[in-house]
Protein backbone atom coordinates (compact mmCIF):
# COMPACT_ATOMS: atom_id res chain seq x y z
CA UNK A 1 0.00 0.00 0.00
CA UNK A 2 1.37 3.52 -0.58
CA UNK A 3 0.77 6.92 1.15
CA UNK A 4 -2.85 7.40 1.30
CA UNK A 5 -3.20 10.85 2.43
CA UNK A 6 -6.58 11.56 3.87
CA UNK A 7 -8.31 14.95 3.99
CA UNK A 8 -11.69 15.53 6.32
CA UNK A 9 -13.69 19.01 5.32
CA UNK A 10 -16.78 20.39 7.47
CA UNK A 11 -18.74 20.47 4.32
CA UNK A 12 -19.10 19.21 0.68
CA UNK A 13 -18.85 22.39 -1.34
CA UNK A 14 -15.19 23.00 0.16
CA UNK A 15 -14.62 18.84 -0.17
CA UNK A 16 -15.41 19.43 -4.17
CA UNK A 17 -13.35 22.67 -4.12
CA UNK A 18 -10.15 20.73 -3.06
CA UNK A 19 -10.85 18.26 -5.45
CA UNK A 20 -10.62 20.79 -7.76
CA UNK A 21 -7.74 22.41 -6.78
CA UNK A 22 -5.27 19.00 -6.75
CA UNK A 23 -6.92 18.12 -10.16
CA UNK A 24 -6.14 21.05 -11.80
CA UNK A 25 -2.38 21.48 -9.92
CA UNK A 26 -2.08 18.11 -11.46
CA UNK A 27 -2.52 18.70 -14.98
CA UNK A 28 -0.75 22.15 -14.79
CA UNK A 29 2.41 20.31 -13.61
CA UNK A 30 1.52 17.49 -16.70
CA UNK A 31 0.98 20.34 -19.37
CA UNK A 32 3.90 22.65 -17.66
CA UNK A 33 6.26 20.01 -19.04
CA UNK A 34 7.07 21.69 -22.66
CA UNK A 35 4.35 23.64 -24.92
CA UNK A 36 3.98 20.00 -26.43
CA UNK A 37 3.00 17.80 -23.36
CA UNK A 38 -0.63 16.64 -23.17
CA UNK A 39 -2.32 16.00 -20.36
CA UNK A 40 -5.16 13.08 -19.47
CA UNK A 41 -7.64 12.71 -17.04
CA UNK A 42 -9.75 10.04 -15.45
CA UNK A 43 -12.90 10.49 -14.19
CA UNK A 44 -16.01 9.11 -12.53
CA UNK A 45 -19.56 9.84 -12.81
CA UNK A 46 -22.38 9.79 -10.57
CA UNK A 47 -23.62 12.86 -8.62
CA UNK A 48 -20.82 13.41 -6.09
CA UNK A 49 -18.46 14.70 -8.77
CA UNK A 50 -20.59 17.40 -10.51
CA UNK A 51 -19.91 20.12 -7.88
CA UNK A 52 -16.14 19.18 -8.33
CA UNK A 53 -16.43 19.40 -12.34
CA UNK A 54 -18.17 23.10 -12.06
CA UNK A 55 -15.47 24.53 -10.70
CA UNK A 56 -12.65 22.50 -12.42
CA UNK A 57 -14.32 23.80 -15.58
CA UNK A 58 -13.17 27.31 -14.12
CA UNK A 59 -9.33 26.62 -13.81
CA UNK A 60 -7.37 28.64 -16.69
CA UNK A 61 -5.47 25.69 -18.09
CA UNK A 62 -4.73 24.90 -21.71
CA UNK A 63 -7.84 22.60 -22.10
CA UNK A 64 -7.14 21.95 -25.98
CA UNK A 65 -4.25 19.72 -24.72
CA UNK A 66 -6.28 17.75 -22.17
CA UNK A 67 -8.53 14.46 -22.71
CA UNK A 68 -11.05 13.54 -20.45
CA UNK A 69 -12.26 9.88 -20.38
CA UNK A 70 -14.82 8.38 -18.10
CA UNK A 71 -13.52 5.63 -15.76
CA UNK A 72 -16.57 3.74 -16.17
CA UNK A 73 -19.50 3.81 -18.71
CA UNK A 74 -22.98 2.94 -19.10
CA UNK A 75 -23.54 1.23 -22.46
CA UNK A 76 -26.05 4.19 -22.92
CA UNK A 77 -26.00 6.88 -26.36
CA UNK A 78 -23.87 10.15 -25.12
CA UNK A 79 -27.21 12.09 -25.22
CA UNK A 80 -28.65 9.61 -22.67
CA UNK A 81 -29.42 11.29 -19.28
CA UNK A 82 -27.65 8.23 -17.41
CA UNK A 83 -24.30 8.85 -19.47
CA UNK A 84 -21.16 9.85 -17.80
CA UNK A 85 -20.05 11.57 -21.46
CA UNK A 86 -22.46 13.25 -21.14
CA UNK A 87 -22.17 14.39 -17.30
CA UNK A 88 -18.55 15.04 -18.46
CA UNK A 89 -19.17 17.08 -21.72
CA UNK A 90 -22.12 19.46 -19.38
CA UNK A 91 -20.67 20.01 -16.65
CA UNK A 92 -16.49 19.81 -16.86
CA UNK A 93 -16.09 20.66 -20.65
CA UNK A 94 -17.87 23.93 -20.10
CA UNK A 95 -16.70 27.58 -19.24
CA UNK A 96 -12.79 28.02 -19.56
CA UNK A 97 -12.62 23.94 -20.26
CA UNK A 98 -14.95 23.96 -23.86
CA UNK A 99 -11.49 23.01 -25.40
CA UNK A 100 -11.30 20.03 -23.53
CA UNK A 101 -11.27 16.73 -25.54
CA UNK A 102 -13.25 13.69 -24.32
CA UNK A 103 -11.93 10.07 -25.07
CA UNK A 104 -15.18 8.04 -24.82
CA UNK A 105 -16.25 4.51 -23.80
CA UNK A 106 -19.66 4.13 -25.53
CA UNK A 107 -18.93 3.31 -29.30
CA UNK A 108 -22.21 3.99 -31.25
CA UNK A 109 -22.83 1.21 -34.17
CA UNK A 110 -20.98 -1.58 -32.39
CA UNK A 111 -21.61 -4.22 -29.49
CA UNK A 112 -20.35 -3.55 -26.19
CA UNK A 113 -18.54 -6.54 -26.54
CA UNK A 114 -16.26 -4.91 -29.38
CA UNK A 115 -15.18 -1.44 -27.35
CA UNK A 116 -12.21 -2.92 -25.78
CA UNK A 117 -10.57 -3.28 -28.40
CA UNK A 118 -11.14 0.08 -29.60
CA UNK A 119 -10.48 1.32 -26.16
CA UNK A 120 -7.08 0.05 -25.99
CA UNK A 121 -6.27 1.27 -29.72
CA UNK A 122 -7.10 4.77 -28.77
CA UNK A 123 -5.36 4.68 -25.39
CA UNK A 124 -1.99 4.31 -26.67
CA UNK A 125 -2.27 7.20 -28.52
CA UNK A 126 -3.43 9.01 -25.24
CA UNK A 127 -0.85 10.02 -22.60
CA UNK A 128 0.14 7.82 -20.51
CA UNK A 129 0.61 7.37 -17.05
CA UNK A 130 -2.83 8.92 -16.51
CA UNK A 131 -2.16 12.31 -15.40
CA UNK A 132 -4.91 12.24 -12.56
CA UNK A 133 -7.67 9.62 -11.91
CA UNK A 134 -11.16 10.97 -9.85
CA UNK A 135 -12.70 7.87 -8.25
CA UNK A 136 -16.26 7.91 -6.01
CA UNK A 137 -17.01 5.22 -4.22
CA UNK A 138 -20.42 3.53 -3.23
CA UNK A 139 -21.89 2.30 0.16
CA UNK A 140 -21.22 -1.43 -1.17
CA UNK A 141 -17.27 -0.50 -1.84
CA UNK A 142 -17.07 -0.25 -5.34
CA UNK A 143 -15.41 2.50 -7.33
CA UNK A 144 -15.86 2.52 -11.57
CA UNK A 145 -18.20 0.00 -12.26
CA UNK A 146 -16.21 -2.78 -10.56
CA UNK A 147 -19.13 -3.97 -8.51
CA UNK A 148 -18.41 -6.54 -5.50
CA UNK A 149 -21.43 -8.76 -7.67
CA UNK A 150 -19.58 -9.08 -10.70
CA UNK A 151 -18.38 -11.77 -11.89
CA UNK A 152 -15.37 -11.11 -13.33
CA UNK A 153 -14.34 -9.17 -10.50
CA UNK A 154 -11.02 -10.85 -9.30
CA UNK A 155 -9.72 -10.65 -13.14
CA UNK A 156 -10.98 -6.37 -13.61
CA UNK A 157 -8.98 -6.17 -9.99
CA UNK A 158 -5.43 -7.93 -11.15
CA UNK A 159 -2.83 -5.27 -10.66
CA UNK A 160 -0.93 -6.88 -13.52
CA UNK A 161 -3.64 -7.88 -15.97
CA UNK A 162 -2.99 -6.28 -19.87
CA UNK A 163 -6.94 -5.99 -20.21
CA UNK A 164 -7.30 -1.98 -19.71
CA UNK A 165 -11.43 -2.23 -19.66
CA UNK A 166 -13.88 -5.16 -19.45
CA UNK A 167 -17.53 -5.17 -20.19
CA UNK A 168 -19.62 -5.83 -16.61
CA UNK A 169 -23.02 -6.86 -16.13
CA UNK A 170 -24.65 -7.49 -12.77
CA UNK A 171 -27.65 -7.82 -11.46
CA UNK A 172 -27.76 -4.26 -9.50
CA UNK A 173 -27.27 -2.11 -12.42
CA UNK A 174 -30.14 -2.28 -15.16
CA UNK A 175 -27.58 -1.12 -17.89
CA UNK A 176 -24.66 -3.28 -19.60
CA UNK A 177 -21.57 -1.41 -18.40
CA UNK A 178 -18.21 -1.06 -19.56
CA UNK A 179 -15.29 0.04 -17.00
CA UNK A 180 -11.56 0.12 -17.04
CA UNK A 181 -9.87 -2.22 -14.91
CA UNK A 182 -7.66 -1.60 -11.31
CA UNK A 183 -4.84 -1.78 -13.88
CA UNK A 184 -5.67 0.77 -15.63
CA UNK A 185 -6.61 2.91 -13.43
CA UNK A 186 -3.22 2.10 -11.10
CA UNK A 187 -1.71 3.55 -14.43
CA UNK A 188 -1.53 7.31 -13.01
CA UNK A 189 0.64 9.62 -11.29
CA UNK A 190 -2.16 10.40 -8.53
CA UNK A 191 -5.36 8.63 -7.55
CA UNK A 192 -8.01 10.99 -5.99
CA UNK A 193 -10.79 9.51 -4.21
CA UNK A 194 -13.83 11.48 -3.22
CA UNK A 195 -16.31 10.31 -1.07
CA UNK A 196 -19.20 11.93 1.01
CA UNK A 197 -20.85 10.69 4.00
CA UNK A 198 -20.64 8.62 7.24
CA UNK A 199 -21.23 5.16 5.64
CA UNK A 200 -18.92 5.35 3.02
CA UNK A 201 -16.17 6.69 5.67
CA UNK A 202 -17.05 3.26 7.52
CA UNK A 203 -16.50 1.41 4.24
CA UNK A 204 -13.10 3.69 3.40
CA UNK A 205 -11.82 2.77 7.13
CA UNK A 206 -12.63 -0.68 6.98
CA UNK A 207 -11.15 -1.13 3.58
CA UNK A 208 -7.92 0.18 4.58
CA UNK A 209 -7.51 -2.13 7.42
CA UNK A 210 -7.91 -5.01 5.29
CA UNK A 211 -9.82 -8.53 4.91
CA UNK A 212 -12.67 -7.12 3.38
CA UNK A 213 -14.67 -8.19 0.30
CA UNK A 214 -15.26 -4.35 -1.00
CA UNK A 215 -13.37 -3.83 -4.21
CA UNK A 216 -11.70 -0.47 -3.22
CA UNK A 217 -9.71 -2.62 -0.74
CA UNK A 218 -7.68 -3.89 -3.84
CA UNK A 219 -7.13 -0.15 -5.16
CA UNK A 220 -6.16 1.15 -1.18
CA UNK A 221 -4.30 -1.97 -1.43
CA UNK A 222 -2.27 -1.98 -4.77
CA UNK A 223 -2.08 1.60 -5.38
CA UNK A 224 1.86 2.82 -5.49
CA UNK A 225 1.30 6.02 -6.30
CA UNK A 226 -0.32 9.23 -4.17
CA UNK A 227 -3.68 7.98 -3.50
CA UNK A 228 -5.69 11.50 -1.75
CA UNK A 229 -8.90 10.77 -0.28
CA UNK A 230 -11.13 13.57 0.43
CA UNK A 231 -13.90 13.01 2.19
CA UNK A 232 -17.06 15.49 3.96
CA UNK A 233 -20.08 14.23 5.88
Amino acid sequence: MGSIDFQSYESRAEASAAAAELLAALVRKKLSGSPQAQASLVVSGGSTPGPCFDLLSREPLDWTRVTVMPSDERWVPADHPDSNERLIRSRLLQNRAAGGNVLPLFRAGVEATQAPSLIQADLADTAQPFSAVLLGMGEDGHFASLFPDFEQLPAALEPETQEPCMVVQTASSPHLRISLTLSALLNSGHIVLLIFGAAKREVFETAKQGGSAYPVEALLRHSRKPLTVIWAG
